[in-house]
């Protein structure tokens, strides 16, 4: 879907009763596919960003921009690499919750999975440990490390989101990188029957 489309969707649900699940513009890359444009600055505290400086050697970014309806979600995750992130409305209302480190075990699954999505309600019941915030325009939210997070906006919400690392998080950064190249090793391990095993990947 193009943006245009995407703009046309949203407006005719103003004008629609609809039940139906929504869809919501995540992961738009906007800095990096129009640059010459500089909709806003990084926030001074934010600022000190190893990631994103070296992404522009790249050509790519983790600068986001998300909008959607209300009712669209984000579902529990922690952010990539294990890194911060922080993430600023700019119209809309958004409701937060977020575990601490170590809180994410007791919400895992049979399976040991973390779950699609958690209910507050049962959070309280389970005395599981979290946060819950309301995030209003303007405001910024701070994801640390390792923070596993569910985000629903409770209006139609625009923001701009930012993953990035710095030297006051760069062990954990280091940590996660090893434990996920543990993870890969082990996902690819039946292909080390092949002689050539290593040329294929």
């Amino acid at each position: 879907m193009i943006f245009k489309d995407y703009l046309l969707y949203w407006k005719k649900l103003k004008t629609e009763e609809n039940n139906s699940s929504f869809l919501y513009l995540k992961d738009w890359h906007f800095n990096r596919d129009y640059p010459e444009y500089k909709a806003y600055s990084t926030p001074t505290y934010f600022s000190s960003d190893w990631l994103n400086e070296f992404c522009e050697h790249e050509n790519d970014d983790y600068q986001f921009v998300y909008m959607g309806p209300k009712g669209t979600w984000t579902p529990l995750h922690a952010d990539v690499f294990g890194s911060y992130s922080w993430s600023a409305n700019v119209c809309g209302r958004k409701k937060w919750l977020l575990f601490p480190p170590g809180a994410e075990e007791l919400l895992l699954d049979e399976k040991k999975k973390i779950p699609y999505s958690v209910n507050e309600k049962e959070l309280h019941h389970l005395c599981i440990p979290h946060l819950s915030a309301v995030q209003e325009t303007g405001e910024i939210i701070f994801v640390p490390s390792g923070w596993y997070h569910q985000v629903h906006n409770l209006e139609d919400t625009i923001s701009i989101n930012h993953n990035w690392f710095n030297g006051c998080n760069i062990l954990h950064i280091w940590d996660c990188l090893h434990l996920a190249a543990i993870d890969v090793e082990k996902e690819i391990s039946d292909c080390r029957i092949y002689d050539d095993w290593q040329e294929q990947w």
